[in-house]
């Protein structure tokens, strides 16, 4: 394909000087084929097709070096052929264009353009030739909000050629994308059904979810608090934002509870998605035992790299057990499958964590942490028979100048659980900020740090007081734009 990406259109009377502008490409029916399923997935599924999808707007420039701007139906072309494509893949297929999700799924299907390519070349006298290949990806959540698959499938370029009139040119050109796009999604139903990643979620689908019901120990009651109900904040939406968010409450090892850990990530994410304009599809939610250390790896060290852009936002959250080494006075995060005992081996370092971030290419990375590193108590472990030590998080840290760090508590401070709200104490008030539309991080950060040291003095005979690390020019970054 020649020049793929930048228009070049070849003797077009109908484009001359002075008529480039905005051109509509109409969209044409493709007759889209199923491929041939070798094994059907038993699962329920529901396909997102949200508004932002519908149209895709490119600009490239004519022959005559005037600059067009080209909007193509690509959400209309996925919508139109992306049921019939993947429905004989699965057990049922629904098409949904937003929350709530119908009763019966097992798993949200979201797929995305991530690349469009277009073009023109001659193709003889009199004769143009129409070019054009589609990058999707799918990303497959199960109803917890947490990635169970995800791949980015291409076309092969497709081509047509067009004479001289006006009508074939469009046809020509709405004809190469609606190809493309059916191309593309027959790819990706042969790439669904044969991930080993679906396969091994379909099997183990009603375990996990036996286990989730019946965590051992004491129950907890079910606290439902005035930030469980979100804001009717709406931000602009974000493409380029990215966030993981970790709550980790019971571990493999049978180590304390974290108390309300999965509620606070479940909330942020509903905050992330809802309030602050992020999309879903850029959002990870890890819980228990979905928030191993082999995931922290994953999604720090390789996700993050893969997807963030240049000038993108990044949004860190982690509710769950923070350990010392007691040998080198480092801190970890404590994965599912942590052992405070062999801390190294097991844990994630907060060095590793801030390595990883500092080098994306992000705008701006934004680090909660609602734990704690000194083995005292809370959300806080440490290995059998060793001493609580005093733990500051500033120490040795290189971030870089576009990161913020926000921690629950200070030194040897305990990071307390709100029970009231049935929420860390911390994650609470970060929540209850947003909500009353305090979207500055220095606003916000002046707004719960009194509030988490007065509950934490008053209910819990604590001293509690939330950290923040951050450049002075960040202070006033702002969390979300109206």
């Amino acid at each position: 394909m020649k020049r793929l990406g930048v228009l070049i259109i070849f003797l077009l009377p109908f484009l001359t000087v002075g008529c480039a502008g905005h051109y509509i490409v109409p969209m044409v029916d493709v007759t889209a084929t199923p491929p041939d399923i070798i094994q059907k997935i038993p699962l329920n599924v529901a396909i997102l097709i949200t508004d932002q999808m519908e149209n895709y707007t490119f600009t490239g420039q004519t022959a005559n070096s005037l600059e067009g701007t080209y909007t193509f139906p690509l959400g209309q072309m996925i919508s139109k052929n992306i049921f019939n494509i993947l429905s004989p893949a699965f057990n049922k297929a629904i098409l949904v264009k937003s929350k709530p999700y119908p009763q019966g799924i097992d798993v949200i299907v979201i797929p995305k353009v991530e690349k469009f390519q277009f073009g023109y070349d001659s193709a003889g006298a009199f004769k143009g030739k129409a070019l054009a290949k589609i990058s999707i990806k799918l990303a497959v959540y199960d109803m917890k909000g947490m990635l169970v698959w995800e791949g980015i499938i291409s076309s092969p370029k497709m081509e047509k050629i067009y004479s001289m009139s006006a009508n074939d040119f469009w046809e020509a050109t709405g004809s190469v994308a609606a190809e493309s796009v059916v191309a593309v999604l027959q790819e990706a139903a042969k790439v669904i059904t044969s991930s080993r990643e679906i396969h091994t979620f379909v099997s183990t689908k009603g375990v996990s979810e036996t286990i989730a019901l019946k965590p051992p120990g004491k129950e907890l009651p079910i606290v439902k608090s005035d930030v469980d109900e979100l804001p009717a904040i709406k931000a602009k939406p974000n493409k380029n934002a990215y966030a993981i968010v970790i709550g980790i409450e019971q571990y493999r090892q049978k180590l304390p509870k974290a108390d309300y850990a999965v509620a606070d990530a479940k909330t942020m994410t509903e905050y992330l998605t809802n309030v602050m304009g992020y999309p879903e599809e850029n959002v990870v939610t890890l819980t228990n035992e979905h928030a191993a250390k082999s995931d922290f790896e994953k999604y720090f060290e390789k996700w993050l790299p893969n997807n963030v852009e240049k000038d993108g936002s990044v949004f860190i959250y982690y509710s769950g057990h923070g350990t010392p080494n007691v040998k080198t006075g480092d801190a970890y995060l404590v994965p599912y499958d942590g052992d405070p005992s062999f801390i190294e081996q097991t844990g994630y370092p907060l060095k590793k964590l801030y390595e990883s971030l500092n080098k994306l290419q992000a705008k701006e990375i934004i680090v909660a942490l609602d734990s704690c590193f000194s083995g005292a108590g809370g959300k806080s472990v440490i290995a059998k028979g060793a001493r609580p030590l005093v733990m500051n998080i500033e120490q040795d840290i290189k971030l870089s100048k576009n990161m913020i760090v926000m921690s629950a508590s200070s030194g040897d401070q305990i990071s307390s659980t709100y029970e009231e709200k049935g929420h860390g104490l911390f994650t609470y008030f970060f929540l209850k900020g947003i909500k009353e539309g305090k979207y500055e991080l220095g606003t916000l950060y002046n707004y719960l740090k009194p509030q988490v040291e007065r509950i934490a003095r008053k209910t819990y005979n604590n001293e509690q007081t939330p950290g923040l690390i951050a450049p002075k020019g960040l202070l006033n970054l702002r969390l979300y734009d109206r």
